[in-house]
């Protein structure tokens, strides 16, 4: 009995370190860059995961009367709301054991939605597509909160410039040197953010309101590589 509760146990610790990796934080945060740069190119200039440029915009169009712009920003922040509610809901309801975790659970079911979403954001007003992309970014945000144990960010990046600044610090003028392997990740996780932003513009000029779909592949593909590396275990 103590054997299996053991071996239980390092099984949950092995599939949260390869939900933590640096590989699985690069995706990711590039999927996050592509879908705010997606929804602010090609639907109404609205972020879909940074909720406080929305807020500041809201608060911009509502002081200078322009209230039917403002209004656009309202369902994208609703929404991520209740996506942060509903990935709370799921990691703590999820049976656990098996490939299939809840963080598993909670990429298929933003690859599958946004993939959805994708065949029908031409047609559908911006405002629909806008709240669609920012309730499974918030998904994904809440889902992904550790890199190796440090906080970060998949779909926003100001907290991990903050962190990056922090580790700067602590190498140059208190000469951390433990530090420098969290100062790589870092700033390979605001790269991905960089490149999913750049990548979103200019295969829109190609693909133009289906390049979403390749945030899920992208979201397929950390799939991919977190179910291998549980099954090694």
């Amino acid at each position: 009995m103590m054997q299996k509760q053991i071996s239980k146990g390092t099984k949950n610790e092995a599939t949260l370190v390869v939900h933590e990796s640096l590989p699985v934080g690069i995706l990711l945060a590039m999927a996050g860059g592509f879908l705010d740069a997606y929804t602010y190119l090609f639907h109404g200039e609205v972020f879909a995961s940074m909720q406080s440029g929305n807020v500041i915009l809201l608060g911009i169009n509502l002081s200078t009367g322009n209230v039917a712009q403002a209004m656009h920003y309202v369902p994208p922040i609703t929404l991520f709301l209740i996506g942060i509610m509903v990935t709370n809901y799921l990691q703590h309801h999820f049976p656990t054991g098996g490939w299939i975790v809840w963080q598993n659970a909670a990429l298929i079911f933003e690859a599958i939605g946004i993939f959805i979403l994708g065949f029908f954001a031409q047609s559908l007003p911006n405002v629909i597509v806008d709240a669609g992309l920012s309730f499974f970014a918030a998904i994904q945000y809440a889902a992904y909160r550790k890199l190796a144990g440090m906080p970060y960010a998949t779909t926003m990046t100001t907290g991990n410039l903050r962190s990056l600044a922090d580790y700067l610090y602590l190498r140059l003028f208190k000469k951390d040197t433990t530090v420098t392997p969290k100062i790589i990740s870092i700033a390979l996780i605001i790269g991905g953010f960089f490149l999913g932003a750049l990548f979103s513009s200019l295969l829109g000029t190609i693909m133009f309101h289906r390049t979403i779909w390749l945030v899920s592949v992208i979201l397929i593909a950390v799939l991919a590589i977190t179910v291998t590396r549980q099954n090694r275990y």
